[in-house]
C-alpha cells in the first residue's frame, strides 16, 4: 500500500475527528472531578474506540473470505489505517489519559503497540517496494526463488566446466590431437585454484539458503575476486568466468529480494495477533463496564 494523494482526505478527516474529540474533551476534563471510562462523555469515547477496533479487525475477515465484495480493498487499507490511528486517542480520551486498574493499562499499551506496528508496516509496505524495484533487478515470483536457485546451480556448474576447459584445452575434456600438438598452456594451478575456488566458495554460497555471513554478500568483493582471476586466466576463459560472476550476482539480489520480502510481511507476526487481543480484551472490559 503506497501512501499517496488518495491518503490526503483520510488524513484530514482523522486530524479533524480527533480535534472534534479534543474539543469535547478539554471542557469535560475541566470541570468533571474524576474523569474517566465511567462518565457518559468516557463511555461515548469508549464505545467510539472499540467501534473502530472492531472495524479494523473487519479488513482481516474480508482477505480471509474474499468472496466478500464489499467495497474495494484500497478503500478498506486506507480506512483500515486512518481509522485504526484513530482509536488511540479515542482510547487517551476515554481513559482520560489514565490507566486507573490492569485491564486499563493494558488494554492502552497494547492499543499503542498496536497503532505503532501498523505505523511500521505501512512505512514498510510504502517504501520497501521501490526499493525493491531499484535494488533487485532481478526480482522474481518469491515461491520461484527456490527453484531458480537450483537453476543457476546447474548454470554456474556448466560455466565452470567451460572454465577448466578454457584453461587447459590440451589436457581437458573433449581434447583433441591438434590440441596436443599445439603445444597450448596447460595452466595446471590456475585450474587447480579455479576448482577449489569454485567447490569450496561459490557452489556452497549458491546453494544455501540466503546470505548471512557469506563474503559473496557484498558485490564489490565478488567483483574483484573474479577481476583478480581473470588477470591470472587465459582471455578464452573470461567470458565463462563472467557468466559464473553474474549467476553470483542474481542470486545475491535473489537473497536480497528474500530478505525485502520478509521484512514487508513479517510485522504482520506482530501486529495480527496482538490487535486481536486487542480487540476481544476490549469486548470483554466493554461488557464488564456495561454489567458493573
Amino acid at each position: 500500500m503506497r501512501i499517496d494523494a488518495t491518503h490526503k482526505p483520510w488524513m484530514i478527516g482523522t486530524a479533524v475527528a480527533i480535534g472534534i474529540g479534543a474539543v469535547i474533551y478539554l471542557p469535560y476534563a475541566a470541570h468533571t472531578p474524576t474523569p474517566g471510562g465511567g462518565t457518559p462523555i468516557g463511555l461515548m469515547f469508549g464505545s467510539v474506540a472499540l467501534g473502530l477496533m472492531i472495524f479494523a479487525a473487519l479488513l482481516s475477515l474480508r482477505k480471509r473470505f474474499p468472496i466478500w465484495r464489499i467495497g474495494r480493498a484500497k478503500i478498506w487499507m486506507r480506512a483500515h489505517l486512518w481509522l485504526g490511528f484513530l482509536a488511540l486517542p479515542m482510547v487517551l480520551y476515554h481513559a482520560a489519559f489514565h490507566a486507573r486498574g490492569g485491564l486499563t493499562a493494558v488494554l492502552m499499551w497494547l492499543t499503542v503497540v498496536v497503532v505503532a506496528s501498523g505505523i511500521g508496516g505501512a512505512w514498510l509496505q510504502h517504501t520497501l517496494p521501490t526499493r525493491i524495484f531499484r535494488e533487485v533487478p532481478f526480482e522474481t515470483i518469491y515461491d520461484q526463488i527456490p527453484v531458480i536457485c537450483e537453476q543457476l546451480v546447474a548454470e554456474a556448474e556448466g560455466h565452470a566446466a567451460d572454465v577448466t576447459q578454457r584453461l587447459a584445452p590440451a589436457t581437458g575434456a573433449g581434447a583433441t590431437v591438434v590440441d596436443t600438438l599445439m603445444d597450448l598452456p596447460t595452466m595446471e594451478n590456475e585450474t587447480e585454484v579455479f576448482r577449489q575456488f569454485f567447490a569450496e566458495s561459490v557452489l556452497p554460497y549458491l546453494r544455501q539458503r540466503g546470505a548471512r555471513g557469506s563474503r559473496f554478500a557484498s558485490r564489490d568483493w565478488v567483483h574483484g575476486r573474479f577481476e583478480d582471476l581473470r588477470r591470472e586466466f587465459l582471455p578464452a576463459a573470461w567470458t565463462p568466468l563472467t557468466a559464473i560472476e553474474e549467476i553470483c550476482e542474481e542470486k545475491r539480489q535473489l537473497d536480497q529480494q528474500r530478505v525485502l520480502h520478509q521484512w514487508l510481511h513479517g510485522w504482520l507476526l506482530v501486529h495480527l495477533p496482538i490487535s486481536a487481543a486487542l480487540v476481544l480484551l476490549a469486548i470483554v472490559h466493554a461488557i464488564g463496564a456495561l454489567r458493573y
